[in-house]
């Protein structure tokens, strides 16, 4: 976190939970900011999470803390996307 140039800056944002799988939730933000995916267990919740559910949390910028390419988790991360969506 000593990384960082710039002071905190959350904000409060919504969305609602648009896909469910057994360790995954999606969130489409709401202000055409995307989609957000996350392991389930991320999630604080009561009860059992169900798709149409709105969810709230607090998020700032991400910032760039290393100029430097990192190749292997770029690899990793990639092949996996690519699993996903060849399912």
């Amino acid at each position: 976190m000593d990384k960082l140039k710039f002071i905190s800056s959350e904000r409060y944002y919504e969305g609602i939970i648009v896909e469910l799988t057994d360790g995954s939730v999606i969130i489409d933000l709401k202000g055409r900011m995307g989609q957000l995916r996350l392991p389930r267990r991320m999630v604080i919740c009561d009860n059992e999470l169900k798709e149409g559910q709105e969810v709230g949390f607090l998020m700032t910028y991400p910032e760039v803390v290393n100029e430097e390419i990192q190749e292997n988790y770029l690899k990793s991360a990639k092949e996996q996307l690519n699993k996903r969506l060849d399912s």
